[in-house]
């Protein structure tokens, strides 16, 4: 059984969590809507999980934090962020904090992130010694083969300088495992790791959230907001699909690599950064440089040392430690005696071309695992075939029915449509509807039907 404490000062939003979480019956859930008596009840009482609220009156969802860490320092910590608290919730992250989420969230995101805190078993420690360090930093990286051994004696080897790092690779190889390993073993890794996706944020958003900006730089900007680069500061930043970055923002980038400063949107002031640059790409860059996609002096500016990881199916001899891994976590995660592959069903593994690398091994084990009738998963029970290389949506979707496939597509587009408009009209339902072309029992019908928390 685990205890959670909610806190938060409005007691609508702690029914509202109330209701998500107790449909877990292994969850034991105390609600405190007064901020002092919750300050109060983390610096007496141990708790598996506390979620509170950024903003409250008289103690702020920061004190909260820093008590319940002052006093246990292993407590897991997630923190509510409401709209244009983003950066206050970066450094509650810096203080300490396991994860923060921001407002509107569904309850499947909630779900995750809390599953998330539990299985890492998070706790503060002291800088582990050298040679726990470099095993820890390899962890999550499951292999066998010679070819990832001598990648991982490259990494240890270049990991304590300063240069900035280009990992190649196909999507799904692990590009951001090994980047988060060289961030481990640097004379950094006591500093922030700060990933973005570039291919993620729209161009028009690219700049404010790398470099910030300050009050009244554009519509909406109603307070100053320091960027991800501030956040890193000291530590690395990982720039994942830098291939898919526009023209415009690489001009910005090499600048800051050059000149080590960087200006806020809409501000005047020059702010020193010294940051590790570790960028991923699955795109061939030479050839982006050749057709002028890509600027040739920001190339050599982030490969001062490339990495390649070669795809699944150049490296056959993972792919067996790799499934017995994925296995081995569902049946720890669903408390389920071991289940095995049969020997037919290890070679059709090792023939199967995996042109969706280490992930699409992690959804077919992962689909097997509950598929399969018994303790043994057995050649039928994986869905793999030669027409998997041709699948034009993702593994978990194509193999449904019709009627399910699009119900999936359909769930997926309302859920990250809607909250991106909700949270760009700061809650506003009105506005929300307006904006969107729906009326508000519409709007308010999609909220209910996917358990999306929001502040208006």
């Amino acid at each position: 059984m685990k205890n959670i404490l909610l806190i938060d000062d409005e007691q609508d939003m702690l029914d509202s969590l109330h209701k998500l979480l107790s449909r877990n019956s292994e969850y034991k859930i105390s609600m405190e809507q007064d901020a002092q008596k919750a300050l109060d009840r983390v610096g007496k009482t141990k708790y598996d999980l506390i979620i509170t609220d950024l903003k409250m009156k008289n103690v702020s969802g920061m004190e909260i934090l820093r008590k319940a860490l002052g006093t246990f320092p292993d407590s897991i910590v997630i923190v509510i962020s409401g709209y244009g608290t983003i950066d206050t919730s970066v450094e509650a992250m810096r203080e300490g904090a396991f994860d923060f989420i921001e407002k509107p969230f569904t309850s499947k995101k909630l779900y995750e992130i809390i599953e998330h805190a539990f299985s890492q078993n998070y706790k503060k420690t002291e800088k582990l010694e050298d040679s726990s360090k470099g095993k820890d930093a390899f962890s999550g990286i499951v292999y066998q083969s010679e070819q990832i051994e001598d990648l991982i004696r490259v990494v240890k080897r270049i990991s304590p300088g300063n240069m900035n790092v280009l990992v190649t690779g196909e999507s799904g190889t692990g590009k951001e495992l090994f980047a988060r390993a060289i961030h481990s073993l640097s004379k950094r890794n006591l500093n922030p790791f700060v990933p973005v996706n570039c291919g993620a944020l729209p161009e028009n958003l690219f700049e404010s959230e790398l470099f910030g900006h300050e009050r009244g730089a554009f519509t909406g900007a109603i307070k100053t907001k320091p960027g991800l680069l501030e956040f890193a500061n000291h530590g690395t930043f990982f720039l994942d699909e830098i291939g898919d970055l526009s023209l415009a923002m690489q001009i910005k980038l090499l600048r800051m690599l050059e000149e080590r400063k960087i200006r806020r949107v809409g501000g005047q002031q020059e702010i020193d950064i010294d940051v590790r640059i570790i960028a991923a790409t699955n795109k061939d860059l030479n050839k982006a440089v050749h057709d002028k996609q890509f600027r040739e002096d920001l190339y050599y500016r982030l490969n001062a040392m490339e990495i390649k990881i070669l795809p699944l199916r150049e490296r056959p001899d993972d792919i067996i430690p790799l499934a017995k891994n994925f296995l081995t976590e569902h049946c720890c995660q669903n408390d389920q005696s071991m289940v095995r592959l049969s020997s037919d069903a290890e070679k059709a593994l090792k023939n199967y071309t995996w042109p969706g690398n280490v992930r699409e091994l992690q959804n077919i084990i992962s689909r097997a695992f509950y598929l399969c009738s018994n303790s043994i998963i057995q050649k039928a029970d994986l869905p793999i075939s030669k027409e998997k290389e041709n699948a034009i949506f993702d593994d978990d979707i194509i193999n449904l029915s019709y009627k399910n496939a699009k119900e999936n597509l359909m769930e997926k587009f309302e859920v990250e449509y809607l909250t991106h408009h909700i949270k760009r009209n700061n809650g506003n339902i009105s506005r929300t509807a307006e904006l969107c072309g729906l009326d508000r029992r519409s709007i308010h019908r999609l909220i209910n039907k996917y358990n999306i928390i929001y502040e208006e």
